[in-house]
């Protein structure tokens, strides 16, 4: 088997698409036509071409002096009149006087084929689902498959996501495809089998890395017979497909190249000279020594740490072990970028504390060599999920599945190990999905070596950079992820949608990623922390600046889930987009939480006893709940009341009961103890007016438990008025005392109607609130959703981080 690579580029391609390449005024390629031939040789290439962008020279002189393992190759770039969408269009095999009549008729696509086709051609379509002006639709692809027998099926810089759905879509044509595709465009086709597609590999190979990492083989001893192989459209590729990492390296070489020219910042910037040293084979001289010497007495400075240790691991890599390299590279980068994110926001801890104005923008400005180093790999992750709606509706239009494949999912939140709902939920998803089999991912900030409880074992852990604490939540450490190892982890995974439950760091990177990946992001509105600052702070400005930022995170998304209908109404009012909510269906493990036939429910002679479960915080209305407890003693004077929950309030909620001795706080509980405790007391009593749900509402009802909620907020959906429990104001104790001496009472005299209470409950919840149906529903394998795209648009933020970083580092 013969083999080429027949998308590769040299010097003579000299307008890049990359803005930071543009920025700095580079070229698109720098690689010498000579190095193309002898990387591609000693990689295994039996015959070579070079393809520029519409420019023969180096495909030419390769030619002349090696015509026994070389044809001529170039990259025409062509367009549909009707609109200008730009294609390209690999050609092989021609002269001087062909490339001539191509210069001429490639503005007109329909022309320019019909004069490859009268002249027996090879040719290919390049990379057929990029689009390169934009400009790209379903239509011109259909388009594309009449007009043209050969597709690039496997483009080397290219993903997977791009290769693998066009390689499927293309081998699975039939002559009714054909036939259906004629009669709606009108086109003429070519050979007397147009649904029979070939399909060929090359690296697209701009900065001299992946030369013959990516080919086409086929049976062929001469270059002559490989051309003829292709017309017959006898060939497979084979080879390395791109990732965000090898493209962004890819420009930083160029960059590299470039730099070797002209005196730019580049030139002198920690990225090129690790390329150098990395890539170019450049041995360390004695300078190089001395400064090596030098940062590895400055211990305790870990950027220099790493970059040591980065050159001497390299020292035992392969030098044409690419991929190795470049994960090498993207750890030390990694490690790098989060030393200055790091200082800074230490930094900015204590500057806020100081109110040090001068110094917070000091901070600021000493993290850009960060955001230099970060941005490039931001702008290759786009690039390479660039145009998924467009794949995933060539699919769908063309694609013959015989499996449906469930939908990848990844779930960020900011809080996984808390002691808090979204927490609750979260590691239930993850437990169900694990024993299951869903492809659900939950993705966190926590560190792999710590020990973090009995987690689910889908669960992705982004390290940490920075821990801090919020102000009346001591108990939660919001942490702030590694940024270029959450992308890396996020690319990996590839998800078809996803799910963001805080508006924390993680939560926020997500949504950049998300949105970046093109596919359907979706926020879900757990906790409203505007009411929460409200209740703890009564601070006005703080409570407003908090809503401005919700508002602001959760109209980002395609979809905004929330857990009621009563707190849709409330978004609504608030000014949150309404016509993107949905209702959030929560669920429950109904054979953990569930009544115990040994549960010792109050009856005459025992002590009656109440719990309260969840977060200690005054927000949840505490001072309530206690006076509500003090006047039921004056008509149940031993009743007993336990606290399960830990939180900012605890100390003092402790001080008030310090003389009411049936009062029991135990503290944080594990959640496998939770049913025990639920069917070891007689009511449940969950006042917040913050809550949007209330999970241990739910967890009480599914135990059999009744419970007395607030009519304001989302308990209230959970619990039926009179069949489940009670819903109630909570403007005065004496009301919730009064429902709770008529439950306890009947209890007393035999509890016939809170036997059906009870029982009602757990029915409820079984009907309505089962994980494995909601989880079912939410992977099962229809169509991927595409993301919605708001009727307002904004320019991205993330677009002007891209201008700004780029125009501050290269201007």
């Amino acid at each position: 088997m013969a083999r080429v690579d027949l998308h590769a580029h040299s010097k003579y391609s000299n307008h890049p698409s990359e803005w930071f390449l543009q920025r700095l005024g580079a070229s698109e390629s720098y690689t010498e036509p000579e190095a193309v031939y002898k990387m591609a040789r000693s990689r295994g290439m039996d015959f070579v071409t070079v393809t520029d962008h519409n420019c023969m020279r180096a495909s030419l002189e390769l030619v002349q002096k090696y015509p026994q393992h070389c044809f001529t190759g170039v990259e025409v770039t062509t367009y549909f009149p009707e609109d200008n969408c730009k294609i390209h269009v690999l050609v092989y095999g021609l002269n001087q006087d062909q490339f001539a009549v191509i210069q001429a008729l490639r503005k007109n696509i329909y022309q320019l084929r019909d004069y490859l086709r009268d002249q027996d051609l090879a040719c290919v379509v390049a990379h057929a689902t990029y689009s390169i002006n934009n400009r790209l639709t379903l239509d011109h692809l259909e388009k594309l498959i009449l007009l043209f027998n050969n597709f690039e099926g496997r483009n080397g810089s290219r993903s997977t996501l791009h290769n693998d759905v066009l390689a499927r879509v293309l081998k699975g044509l039939d002559a009714d495809d054909i036939e259906r595709l004629q009669a709606k465009h009108k086109l003429e086709t070519w050979g007397e089998t147009p649904w029979q597609k070939g399909l060929t590999g090359g690296s697209d190979d701009h900065a001299g890395f992946f030369i013959g990492k990516t080919c086409t083989e086929t049976n062929a001893a001469t270059p002559q017979e490989f051309i003829a192989q292709l017309k017959n459209g006898r060939m497979q590729p084979c080879g390395r497909q791109n990732d965000f990492q090898g493209l962004t390296f890819a420009i930083y070489k160029i960059a590299y190249d470039f730099s070797q020219q002209h005196n730019t910042p580049f030139s002198h910037s920690t990225v090129s000279e690790l390329t150098q040293h990395l890539f170019c084979e450049k041995r360390l001289g004695f300078k190089d020594r001395l400064k090596l010497n030098k940062l590895k007495r400055q211990k305790e400075n870990p950027i220099y740490q790493s970059i040591i240790q980065l050159l001497e691991t390299s020292k035992a890599l392969d030098q044409d072990d690419i991929d190795s390299r470049l994960d090498l590279l993207y750890e030390c980068i990694s490690d790098i970028s989060d030393q200055y994110f790091c200082s800074l926001l230490k930094s900015l801890n204590a500057d806020i504390e100081e109110m040090d104005i001068i110094r917070m923008i000091q901070g600021l400005s000493s993290t850009i060599p960060g955001i230099f180093l970060s941005v490039p790999f931001f702008s290759s992750f786009r690039h390479m999920f660039g145009d998924r709606d467009l794949i995933n509706s060539l699919d769908t239009s063309l694609g013959k599945h015989t499996e449906e494949r469930p939908k990848r999912i990844l779930w960020l939140t900011d809080t996984l190990t808390d002691l808090n709902g979204v927490s609750m939920t979260l590691q239930t998803i993850g437990r169900l999905a694990d024993e299951k089999g869903y492809d659900i991912k939950i993705l966190a900030s926590l560190d792999p070596d710590q020990e973090h409880g009995n987690l689910p074992k889908s669960t992705l852990m982004v390290p940490p950079i920075h821990e801090f604490q919020l102000p009346h939540y001591e108990q939660l450490q919001i942490k702030m992820p590694s940024v270029l190892r959450m992308l890396k982890m996020v690319y990996a995974y590839n998800p078809d949608e996803v799910y963001i439950s805080t508006p924390g760091p993680v939560g926020l990177l997500g949504l950049m990623m998300g949105k970046m990946l093109g596919t359907k992001v979706s926020g879900i509105y757990h906790t409203d922390f505007t009411m929460e600052s409200a209740e703890i702070l009564d601070e006005p400005a703080i409570s407003n600046m908090i809503e401005s930022y919700n508002k602001w995170f959760f109209n980002q998304f395609d979809t905004l889930l929330v857990p009621t209908e009563e707190y849709m109404q409330l978004l609504k009012e608030r000014g949150y987009r309404y016509r993107h909510m949905q209702r959030f269906q929560r669920g429950l493990r109904t054979e953990h939480f569930k009544p115990e036939k040994t549960a010792n429910r109050f009856h005459s002679g025992q002590q009656p006893r109440l719990l309260y479960c969840g977060r200690i915080s005054k927000d949840k209305n505490l001072d309530f709940l206690l006076a509500t407890y003090r006047q039921l003693l004056r008509s149940h004077p031993t009743a007993a009341l336990t606290v399960v929950g830990d939180g900012p309030y605890l100390a003092e909620m402790k001080e008030q009961c310090r003389y009411l001795n049936n009062v029991e706080f135990l503290g944080r509980v594990d959640y496998q103890q939770l049913p025990q405790i639920y069917n070891s007391h007689d009511l449940f009593l969950f006042p917040s007016i913050t809550d949007t749900f209330g999970m241990a509402v739910l967890e009480a009802q599914a135990c059999g438990l009744p419970a007395l909620v607030s009519d304001v907020g989302g308990p209230k959906e959970i619990v039926v008025n009179g069949q489940t429990g009670h819903v109630l104001p909570v403007k005065d104790p004496a009301d919730w005392a009064k429902a709770l001496d008529c439950r306890l009472r009947d209890l007393k005299e035999g509890g016939e109607s809170y036997a059906l209470m009870s029982k009602e409950a757990r029915n409820r919840v079984e009907n309505n609130y089962s994980w494995d149906r909601i989880l079912h529903n939410m992977v099962k394998a229809d169509a991927i959703d595409a993301p919605r795209r708001h009727s307002v648009r904004q320019r991205s933020p993330f677009n002007r981080l891209l201008k700004l970083a780029s125009s501050m580092m290269v201007g």
